[in-house]
Parts: structure tokens; C-alpha cells; sequence
């Protein structure tokens, strides 16, 4: 037999692939799912084996962050649905020394995994460089291209949980659907390399490349986040805080401490972001304290945790200050996408990859603005 023709993902009789084994219809019935290849994977897995799989259900990031709790723990991490595929069938996709991209197409039931693994190092260059999981309180994934976010409208006066008499109503707490639409921006490249120029290449060489394109979007999407804060997302939620420094053109002693406690109670700023200058400028005063920077926590105030982001959508004289419980939500349609057929049929020139995103305000009374120069 022919080393093409086999199929070892269905030859094990153990495995839980199955006779039936994969197909590329998949990656369409998940996608209308909501949900990755990868996720269903997991729950073809689950159903199969009778037993429940440690990251049935997770969106990429999440199985990622479970993984690192998992070895943080000292405990053994299990594999993923998709890195058993790889092991049942031989293939070494990361690491050092990794197997050249044609292995995935010396099977006949291997090739429909080479889309995944595209999506996979897409997405492990999206986590490269990027604010999005730092600052955003999680990630929603969604159906549609467009999004109605749902909010409170209260007051500290109506969130108390006062006393109640008899024969009187408790008080009221709207939850209201946003007017605006928030609309999913797709971002994406071409892949514009074909596969006789790069079915020999190592897998790890291609995936560095491959990482490097999710890096770019990531990039763009940290963009439109930060710009989300800014201006709100089209429901009239811009930054509920904004401090200026006492002298303008100037950070002093009496602005960080101001910056490091403007947000109103409840909301605790433990994340800010600000162009490279501003922040030195910023550390710089942190350095002339007479007080040690590790007292201030005995002093009531706790100092938010500094990324720098030296971008044109953020202006030079701004921080932007964050509490990340609150503050903003990532909705997403969840996969990377890519032209499944076509890669899997080789014809990899040409073939666009996307992802879809957009930032909704949660609470914009979670985030704050400093200005030097106002």
C-alpha cells in the first residue's frame, strides 16, 4: 500500500477518530457553531470516549491558559484533541526539529488537519505583542458579525440594599439592550505562497512565519481597542474618569497619586497603557518618591500594572487606566479562518485567512483618562 493511501487516524482501532475519521465538512459545521475545528475536535472526542475532556468547550486562549495553570501546578497536561491527531499520526509540528509540511499530505486523512495548524500558529502569533487578553475582562464568542451588548443603568443609590419595610418594592435595576450595534471588523491576510515552493520546508520555519501574520492582526485589533476606550463604542460610553496634571505638559508627584486612585468605588485601576515617552516621564517621578514604592500598598493605593503601547491611535499625552474586571469586553466569532478547501486541495496561493473581532464598553466607569497636556 502506497504511504498516501493509508489512514492512520482510522487504522487504529483504538482511536476515537473512528472509521468515519475527518472530514472538511468540519471545519463549516463547527463554524456555524460558533466554535473552532479545534473545540469540535474536543467534543467529537468526549462523545466517543463516554468521558469529558479538560478543555471541552474553551476557546483557544482559554485552553492555552489552562495548559500553563496545568504545568505552573506541576501536573501532567493532558493533550489536546488536535495534538493527539498529530501523535497518532506521526507528525511532529512543533519544537525544534519538526517534519516538513508534506507530511500532513502523505495521508489520507491528515490533510484536513494542515488548515488547523495554520489557524494555530495564526493565533499563537495573535497572543504575541498583543494587549487584548490583558486588558479586556474576557472574551465573547458569537454567532453573528454584529453585537447588541447589554448594560445596567443604576446608580450606587440603587445597587444598596437597603431595608425594606413591608408593602414596599425593592428598588429598580434596569438592564437595558445597547441601541447601537457594535459591528465585528474582519482582519486578515492573503496567504501568497504556494505549496510546491514550501512542501519541503521545516513546519516550525513555516509556523514562525505563519505567527508573524497573527502578530500583525493582533496588533491592529490592540488598535481598535484602544480607540474603543477612547471614544466608547457608539453608546455614548467614552472614559468615565479624566484627571489632568496640575501643570500641564508635566506629571508631578500629586498627579500619580491622584491617577493611581481616580477611579471611583468600587473600581480598582490595575492595568494603565501609555506611549514609551509619557511613561518614562511617569517612572521618573515614581523614582524621586521619598517613600519606598513597596509601602504604598500599606498607604491604601497600589500601583496599576504598566504596558506600554507606543502607537499612533493613542495620543502622546495620554495614560489610559483600566479596571480589568469592568471595563471593556472582547466579542469575537471565535476561529481563525482560513479557505479550508483550498489548503487542504494544496492551492494555498491565494487563500485569505481572517478573524473577526470588536470591543464593547462594559462599564465606562472602569476606565480612565490622564492628560498632561490639557
Amino acid at each position: 500500500m502506497s504511504l498516501h493511501r493509508t489512514a492512520p487516524l482510522r487504522e487504529k482501532a483504538d482511536f476515537w477518530v473512528g472509521k468515519d475519521g475527518l472530514d472538511a465538512g468540519m471545519y463549516e459545521e463547527a463554524a456555524k457553531e460558533g466554535k473552532t475545528f479545534t473545540m469540535h475536535l474536543e467534543e467529537l472526542k468526549s462523545k466517543k470516549l463516554g468521558e469529558r475532556s479538560p478543555y471541552l468547550g474553551l476557546t483557544k486562549f482559554e485552553t492555552i491558559q489552562l495548559q500553563a495553570k496545568m504545568r505552573h501546578d506541576g501536573r501532567v497536561v493532558p493533550y489536546t484533541a488536535f495534538e493527539e491527531c498529530l501523535q497518532v499520526a506521526g507528525i511532529k509540528a512543533f519544537g525544534s526539529y519538526t517534519d516538513s509540511i508534506n507530511k500532513f499530505f502523505q495521508y489520507s486523512d491528515t490533510d484536513v488537519l494542515f488548515p488547523d495548524y495554520i489557524a494555530d500558529r495564526i493565533y499563537a502569533g495573535m497572543l504575541k505583542d498583543s494587549l487584548v487578553p490583558v486588558i479586556t475582562m474576557g472574551e465573547s464568542v458569537i454567532d453573528s458579525t454584529n453585537f447588541h451588548k447589554i448594560y445596567i443603568v443604576d446608580t450606587e443609590a440603587d445597587r444598596q440594599l437597603g431595608e425594606v419595610g413591608p408593602r414596599e418594592e425593592f428598588a429598580e435595576t434596569k438592564i437595558i439592550v445597547a441601541k447601537e450595534s457594535i459591528y465585528l471588523t474582519k482582519y486578515g491576510r492573503w496567504l501568497t505562497v504556494s505549496y510546491e515552493d514550501i512542501q519541503f520546508q521545516r513546519l516550525n520555519i513555516f509556523g514562525r512565519a505563519l505567527e508573524r501574520v497573527g502578530q500583525q492582526i493582533r496588533i491592529d485589533q490592540t488598535d481598535d481597542m484602544v480607540y474603543t476606550a477612547i471614544n466608547g463604542d457608539g453608546n455614548s460610553n467614552t472614559p468615565g474618569t479624566t484627571v489632568t496634571s496640575d501643570a500641564t505638559g508635566t506629571i508631578g508627584t500629586a498627579d500619580v497619586i491622584e491617577w493611581a486612585t481616580c477611579l471611583p468605588t468600587p473600581y480598582k485601576m490595575n492595568a494603565q497603557i501609555g506611549k514609551k515617552a509619557l511613561l518614562v516621564e511617569y517612572y521618573t517621578v515614581l523614582s524621586d518618591f521619598d517613600n519606598p514604592i513597596a509601602t504604598w500598598g500599606f498607604m491604601g493605593i497600589d500601583l496599576p500594572k504598566t504596558h506600554e503601547w507606543d502607537r499612533s491611535v493613542l495620543t502622546s499625552d495620554y495614560l489610559m487606566g483600566f479596571d480589568t474586571r469592568y471595563a471593556i469586553e472582547h466579542i469575537t466569532t471565535g476561529a481563525v479562518l482560513t479557505e479550508t478547501e483550498k489548503i487542504i486541495r494544496k492551492q494555498i496561493q491565494g487563500t485569505a485567512v481572517s478573524h473577526r473581532d470588536a470591543f464593547a464598553i462594559f462599564d465606562e466607569n472602569a476606565i480612565g483618562i490622564f492628560d498632561e497636556t490639557h
